[in-house]
């Protein structure tokens, strides 16, 4: 019986542990891509991947820029993230562009399937808004098509909502 017990206790410390290790520590996580749409037509399209925290974050954004409109010039801007902060669906992406511009992309994770809303981005160059700054960030006003966008908070204390409000990891505990 004690050595049952004893088996049962290793057993149980081992998935603790294992199940610890698969969370902490992943970060925040942001990825998507698409066309922003102006009016009901595709305008400037971008691409996006970024992992981490506030302190350290890989990854890189594609953005361009085709607001001059049809057959004008495209502006293009390619970024390295520097940092990753999620708060729920909320992203605050940072980094510096090839050239050395600081950027910022904000980016609203509205759901999947045809019933969600479509998903929502901005980004910026030369601005000051950077991931962790304690300051209040604008949500993106322009609408993603044609696209999809995925943000996982990686703060285990705050886990991921369904459709329904409901956390789905307790689901997964069957409760």
């Amino acid at each position: 019986m004690r050595i049952k017990l004893i088996v049962a206790i290793a057993a149980l410390a081992a998935l603790a542990i294992s199940s610890t290790s698969a969370t902490a520590g992943n970060g925040d996580k942001v990825t998507g891509g698409g066309q922003i749409l102006v009016g009901s037509n595709a305008g400037s399209t971008i691409a996006f991947t970024a992992q981490g925290t506030t302190d350290t974050a890989k990854g890189q954004v594609q953005f361009i820029d085709r607001s001059a409109g049809k057959g004008q010039s495209q502006v293009k801007y390619h970024g390295v993230v520097d940092c990753v902060e999620v708060t729920g669906n909320f992203a605050v992406v940072g980094g510096l562009t090839r050239n050395g511009t600081p950027f910022t992309l904000r980016v609203v994770d509205n759901g999947q399937g045809a019933a969600a809303e479509n998903d929502a981005v901005q980004f910026d160059t030369n601005s000051d808004i950077q991931c962790g700054d304690g300051e209040e960030d604008d949500a993106p006003q322009m609408s993603l098509g044609r696209g999809n966008a995925k943000v996982r908070d990686g703060d285990t204390s705050n886990p991921p909502q369904d459709q329904n409000g409901s956390s789905t990891g307790l689901s997964v505990l069957g409760l």
